[in-house]
């Protein structure tokens, strides 16, 4: 019995032949171009032949590519069907893996804009700072925050962020000085354990004694944002958490000074939800929370 191509090379076809376009498939896949062309490569190399004709301005389905084509609507649609439903009668539910933090201040805030949901399905929001294989089954999106890119089916970076200073307006009202150089050296210092505060303070050009950098620290960054939210003092907040409680007066930005993150954002899916509407759809309303100048280049 001949060997089945993955998935994924079927899925990049599809999509390319549907389109027209490597560039389009490659946008609607969340690929990138040569993503999108090493796959079909690697299909046309495991059939033997040729499904598209190449030229610097058009890419066309050969016969074989337009037989095959034809030849897959109705499998991928059944493959639709067959994922986008329990079987078992119960309702099918779209299971996302998420820090804690970003959780909490991001997901959860946003669920109404996640709207038009079918009948049948819903979503699980498990927050967790626990490695996570979607994989295996461990979720079925995931929204990881890592130096390097974690190993998936579906990856792609979903954001950068950054650091700077955030404090609710009756805080810095009670410290009694104004929000500057006065401000840090008068105030409790909220901090996430694994990013202190000297990095910021060093290149904002802010001398703070050693013994009150120390200040408060928190092992997941919400607890730092509740703490500032009540009252606590003054914290190193991420652009991706505090963005609505800045937009809500809650806490506002001291200074213009932001400390790049080492780590960045990324979205994570199973196969499964590569092919499902209902995991398109969930992915598609997790890269909205993302600000458009904070993405980088997906691959």
């Amino acid at each position: 019995m001949k060997a089945i191509p993955p998935i994924h090379l079927i899925l990049a076809f599809d999509t390319v032949a549907r389109l027209c376009s490597f560039s389009k498939a490659a946008e609607e896949l969340h690929l990138s171009d040569s993503t999108v062309s090493h796959r079909i490569r690697a299909l046309e190399r495991l059939l033997a032949r040729p499904l598209f004709v190449r030229s610097t301005r058009a890419v066309a389905l050969t016969v074989e590519g337009v037989h095959l084509h034809q030849q897959l609507k109705e499998p991928l649609h059944r493959l639709q069907q067959i994922f986008g439903a329990d079987g078992a009668g119960q309702l099918p539910v779209v299971r996302i893996s998420a820090l804690p933090s970003f959780a909490r201040w991001r997901l959860v805030p946003a669920l109404s804009r996640l709207d038009a949901q079918p009948p049948g399905w819903g979503v699980e929001i498990h927050p967790s700072i626990d490695t996570v294989d979607v994989d295996r089954g461990d979720a079925d999106i995931a929204v990881r925050f890592a130096r390097t890119r974690p190993a998936a089916y579906h990856c792609e970076k979903l954001m950068d962020d950054e650091w700077f200073p955030v404090a609710a307006p009756a805080y810095l009202a009670r410290l009694g000085v104004p929000a500057g150089v006065a401000a840090f050296r008068k105030a409790v210092l909220l901090s996430h354990t694994r990013q202190p505060w000297k990095p910021w303070l060093d290149k904002a050009g802010i001398r703070v004694a050693a013994a009150r950098q120390q200040g408060m620290a928190f092992t997941d960054t919400g607890f730092v944002l509740d703490a500032a939210l009540g009252l606590q003092g003054i914290a190193l907040g991420r652009r991706s958490l505090v963005q609505d409680l800045l937009a809500s007066g809650a806490l506002v930005r001291l200074g213009e000074v932001a400390l790049p993150c080492e780590q960045s954002y990324y979205l994570l899916a199973s196969e499964r939800m590569a092919i499902t509407p209902q995991g398109q759809q969930v992915m598609a309303w997790i890269r909205s929370l993302a600000p458009p100048d904070r993405v980088s280049s997906r691959a």
